[in-house]
């Protein structure tokens, strides 16, 4: 009887070291992730080192084409019906803002062209070109047009 409860106790203890294995291993897999967040590694030991040149193989080997400006997005249909604003009324004219990029996705045209065919399709009359005026930024690429038009 005495067999059977030392190869019970046996059993019991190398059934439980697997978990307490796993739990040790866990608990050093989180302490070492929480080490490098928050960089508690002494300079010049070996995981210091280890954190900076993963970071400088990040910035060296990233492609540059994720650091490069995309381009502007196409004209989509919310943007073919919200690219124009009223701006103002006078005795007979009205003033408009026509966004730049409508005008650009008629490459075919003149701005002076696009834009009054762009009003005429929004407003569903004819009209008649008063002035055109572009808007520009400081780098001098061209943001809309201020439209001013008469009926």
């Amino acid at each position: 009887m005495a067999q059977t409860t030392e190869l019970r106790e046996q059993a019991g203890a190398s059934a439980g070291q697997p978990a307490e294995v796993a739990a040790g291993a866990w608990s050093k897999i989180k302490l070492v992730c929480i080490r490098s967040v928050f960089w508690t590694y002494k300079r010049g030991s070996w995981q210091y080192d280890l954190i900076v040149m993963v970071i400088l193989a990040f910035i060296f080997l990233t492609p540059r084409s994720w650091y490069t400006p995309q381009p502007p997005p196409p004209v989509t249909g919310f943007l073919k019906n919200q690219g124009i604003v009223e701006v103002g009324r006078i005795k007979d004219s009205w003033s408009y803002f026509v966004d730049a990029r409508l005008v650009k996705s008629r490459p075919n045209q003149k701005p002076e062209e696009a834009v009054r065919d762009i009003l005429t399709e929004r407003l569903q009359r004819p009209l008649t070109l008063m002035s055109v005026d572009e808007i520009r930024d400081k780098k001098d690429d061209i943001l809309g047009y201020t439209v001013v038009v008469q009926p």
